[in-house]
């Protein structure tokens, strides 16, 4: 059976270049291309690789959806989580899902314990800490789960590093000329980040005993200090309480 890979957020930019590379490198496969949601009126089965890039670059403070979240929250790490959720049914014994973002800042000790959603504390540097500090926790999370499942799955949260795309365009123009610039100078290019993230991910699955990983953007695997099952559960129940609720209001 043919390998089959969506990627979410592959209609431009790094995902799509992650796809490109995906179906260059398997002729045979087939790569389903989505926005920023779960694509519908599609089949989802026998999903080998699930990629999860989806993005946007705001200067933006808190803008809240109809749930109350943070849109750039809800997008970078929250809307992310639902889709692995949602989607692991759908996943082969031994699928690769590839979350891209930042891979290298998160800490447990970058969380406001006490306002994981950052109602009363949002900024854009603490918006950011927490999506990627929550995302380490929650490819822990998934990789325990699914190995006490007996499944073979692994979860690589991976940082694209300066790609130059069109993600520019959406910064208010005084910023936007000189980001682009900066991008165009040290930014690599959409197919080179996607090849780097896609070896990042055959070497996270050669790992014996570790179904999670961190790859940097040149594509290497590197170690970070394991979270305690306390901080795992308390982002783990933050997020579906959160998740849920937000579900129930839609």
């Amino acid at each position: 059976m043919a390998a089959k890979s969506l990627v979410v957020g592959g209609t431009g930019g790094i995902g799509y270049g992650i796809a490109c590379r995906i179906a260059a490198s398997s002729p045979s496969s087939t790569v389903i291309i989505s926005g920023r949601n779960e694509p519908k009126n599609i089949p989802h089965s026998n999903i080998h690789t699930l990629v999860l890039s989806q993005g946007i670059l705001s200067t933006a403070g808190r803008t809240e959806t109809p749930e109350g979240i943070d849109r750039k929250m809800a997008l970078h790490y929250y809307g992310r989580q639902l889709l692995i959720r949602e989607l692991l049914p759908s996943l082969t014994d031994d699928a690769k899902v590839l979350i891209v973002l930042d891979s290298t800042g998160g800490s447990p000790d970058k969380l406001n314990w006490d306002d994981l959603d950052l109602k009363n504390n949002f900024s854009l540097g603490n918006a950011a800490a927490h999506c990627l500090s929550m995302t380490d926790a929650m490819i822990q999370h998934y990789a325990a789960e699914q190995k006490a499942e007996g499944k073979n799955r692994h979860f690589i949260h991976a940082l694209p590093g300066i790609v130059n795309t069109n993600i520019m365009n959406s910064l208010p123009w005084y910023m936007r000329l000189p980001s682009t610039g900066l991008a165009s100078v040290l930014g690599v290019s959409p197919d080179t980040c996607a090849e780097y993230m896609l070896n990042g991910v055959d070497e996270a699955v050669k790992i014996k005993d570790k179904n999670y990983a961190f790859v940097s953007r040149k594509g290497k695997v590197f170690e970070k200090p394991a979270w305690s099952e306390e901080q795992i559960r308390k982002v783990r129940d933050h997020t579906w309480e959160l998740v849920d609720g937000a579900l129930a209001k839609a």
